[in-house]
Formats: structure tokens, C-alpha cells, sequence
């Protein structure tokens, strides 16, 4: 049963009821994503070195950020191959899942470099505290409607800037611990980048796309 969603008087969240009486509620902005020149303005506005290696945690990895929490609290590196391995990943109930699955993903050289130095140093914020980052930043970089955004945008900024690259939907799917029908259905958008986008998203995202592109012929 599809639970029903109503507005409230909070800008951009909905409410409903489970069938056990609880409300639940979600914001109606999930879908939305940065442009590349945004992203460059959020990294700029946001106010520490933790909110901005949580950022970049979100947008070179594409996890969730409690998964990214808790990799940096116990990191799992393969050194030979430039991959991490994220410990904590989200239980899959409606599937029948009763656990975790253990999911390893690749990241670009330049970023697995970069996070076995910071972690010794930083750590990944709440959920709440770099949402509140987020709103801040989108605020003073002048994105319109900031209350749209949040961690998990991030996450959905990095499945439609690779697949804009050319990358794989069924790879990205694994990547993402979904599957294909749910990237299409929850990640997927309209190609609407020009080619100075594409230029910053590889700039940001370096060698990653080319990762999925390797062994195709296999």
C-alpha cells in the first residue's frame, strides 16, 4: 500500500501516516540536484573543513551519508585498487533483508589519496548539522530555494552527473546499492548539461567514470 502524502505548513516536506498510526514525513525535493557551477559556489560558501569533507565524501562516493560516517570511523581501503569499502550500508526490509550487505565501490585516485590524509584528522558531520551546512551555504552562494537541498541531494547530484558521463546504469545501479529500475525511476534525469558542466564534473570527479568504462569488453 502506497502511503498517502500531504503538504504542511513546513516548505517543501510532506506528511503522512504508516498503518501502524506513526507519521512519517519526507521532503518533496529529493529529486533535485546541483549544477556543477552550483556545486563550485556550495564548496566555497560551506563553513568548515568537516562540512566540506563531507561533501566531498557524498559527491565522489554517491553513499549515503551515515554510510560515509561510518567508513570514516572504521575505514576499509584496498590500496592496490583505489577502493573503499563501506561497512554500513542500508537494510533492504521491504526485500526481506534482516542485514547489511557489505558493498565495495570504487572512488578516483586523487579522492582515495585525499581521504586516507583527512581522516586522521576530520570527521563526517550529522545529518543534521550538514544539512544545516547545506542550507547556509546555499543561502550565501545565492542557489535558489536552499531549503530544497540537503545530504541526500548530494547523493543524487552524483548519480545524474555519471550518468550525463556516459557511465553504465546497471554499473552505477551497484554502485549505488539500488537497482536499475530504481535509479531510473528515483535518480535518473534529462541530460541538460552543456560541455563547460561536463568539463567541472570531470575536474571534480576525475578519473571515477573512467573506472566503469574498464574491462567493458569482459
Amino acid at each position: 500500500m502506497k502511503l498517502e502524502l500531504k503538504s504542511t505548513n513546513d516548505e517543501g516536506r510532506l506528511v503522512g501516516i504508516k498503518r501502524d498510526g506513526r507519521s512519517y514525513s519526507v521532503r518533496e525535493h529529493r529529486l533535485s540536484w546541483f549544477l556543477p557551477p552550483e556545486w563550485i559556489k556550495l564548496i566555497d560558501e560551506l563553513p568548515t573543513e568537516r562540512s566540506k569533507l563531507t561533501a566531498e565524501c557524498l559527491i565522489n562516493t554517491g553513499a549515503r551519508i551515515n554510510k560515509c560516517r561510518g567508513f570514516i570511523l572504521n575505514p576499509v581501503f584496498d590500496n592496490d585498487r583505489n577502493n573503499i569499502t563501506l561497512l554500513h550500508t542500508k537494510v533492504r526490509a521491504r526485500l526481506g533483508k534482516k542485514t547489511p550487505r557489505v558493498r565495495t565501490i570504487p572512488v578516483s585516485k586523487s579522492f582515495f589519496n585525499q581521504l586516507k590524509k583527512e581522516i586522521k584528522e576530520r570527521r563526517v558531520l550529522s545529518t543534521n548539522a550538514f544539512n544545516t551546512a547545506v542550507k547556509i551555504a546555499c543561502a550565501g552562494s545565492i542557489i535558489n530555494k536552499p531549503e530544497q537541498f540537503s545530504s541526500h541531494n548530494l547523493r543524487k547530484t552524483f548519480a545524474t552527473w555519471m550518468l550525463s558521463l556516459g557511465v553504465d546504469g546497471f554499473r552505477l545501479a551497484k554502485h549505488l546499492g539500488h537497482t536499475p529500475n530504481e535509479l531510473a525511476r528515483d535518480y535518473a534525469t534529462n541530460d541538460v548539461f552543456n560541455s563547460n558542466d561536463k568539463q567541472i564534473m570531470r575536474s571534480i570527479l576525475k578519473d571515477l567514470p573512467n573506472r566503469f568504462f574498464q574491462d567493458r569488453r569482459y
